[in-house]
């Protein structure tokens, strides 16, 4: 499965590296750790930049999931570090810098015993949608409601659906079935998709630095 994603923020990123299984953090804290690389994906940089991250699990959430094999947690994982990048919590780099990113109880709901992300305005799930065609879709159709795409935003797949049709009923994407490619006129709106990723990858920057 190809781990190409957007954020919310409008960055796309490829996951292209996660080093299984967790393992025990090596400084004697309640947490699990794996660790990982994610790319920035933008074909007109010459920079590679990428943020390397070792995504920290409680010991609350492993009980509470039952498991920290790929097949039960992948998707939150890849879900956690999309927040942490939205949060302006991630710096991509053009050398490694190892960065945390913590997945807890606020992306699981104890009461439904599921994994749960916060809901998103319809609004922000649409531009979430154009900008997932915009960057994935250029060269050939990209699913516009993948699995980790619903979780990620809290809604089912049949309402990312039906707002994608919105969207392909502007003139937005071309949709066929389940999968898109850019139209004309999201083409049009390449500046800004490019100035919401800029954004985005500056405010992760910026939080390095202060931390530091």
């Amino acid at each position: 499965m190809s781990l190409r994603f957007v954020t919310l923020s409008g960055v796309p990123i490829e996951i292209t590296a996660l080093r299984w299984p967790f393992h025990q953090s090596t400084s004697g804290s309640d947490w699990f750790v794996l660790h990982g690389r994610v790319d920035l994906l933008d074909p007109a940089s010459p920079e590679k930049l990428h943020a390397e991250v070792a995504v920290a699990m409680t010991q609350t959430m492993k009980e509470a999931l039952g498991s920290l094999e790929p097949q039960t947690v992948e998707g939150m994982v890849v879900n956690a570090i999309r927040k942490t990048i939205d949060n302006g919590q991630l710096a991509f780099l053009k050398s490694g810098k190892l960065q945390p990113v913590h997945v807890t109880s606020r992306y699981y709901s104890f009461l439904l015993k599921k994994v749960q992300f916060p809901s998103q305005p319809e609004q922000d799930v649409r531009e979430l949608i154009k900008r997932r065609v915009f960057w994935l879709g250029q060269n050939e159709p990209v699913d516009v409601a993948p699995q980790y795409d619903c979780e990620y935003v809290n809604l089912s797949h049949e309402k990312m659906l039906a707002l994608a049709r919105q969207l392909a009923a502007q003139g937005m994407i071309l949709l066929d079935g389940e999968s898109a490619r850019p139209s004309d006129e999201l083409r049009k709106e390449e500046p800004g998709i490019r100035a919401a990723m800029q954004k985005g990858v500056e405010a992760g920057k910026a939080a390095i630095k202060v931390s530091a």
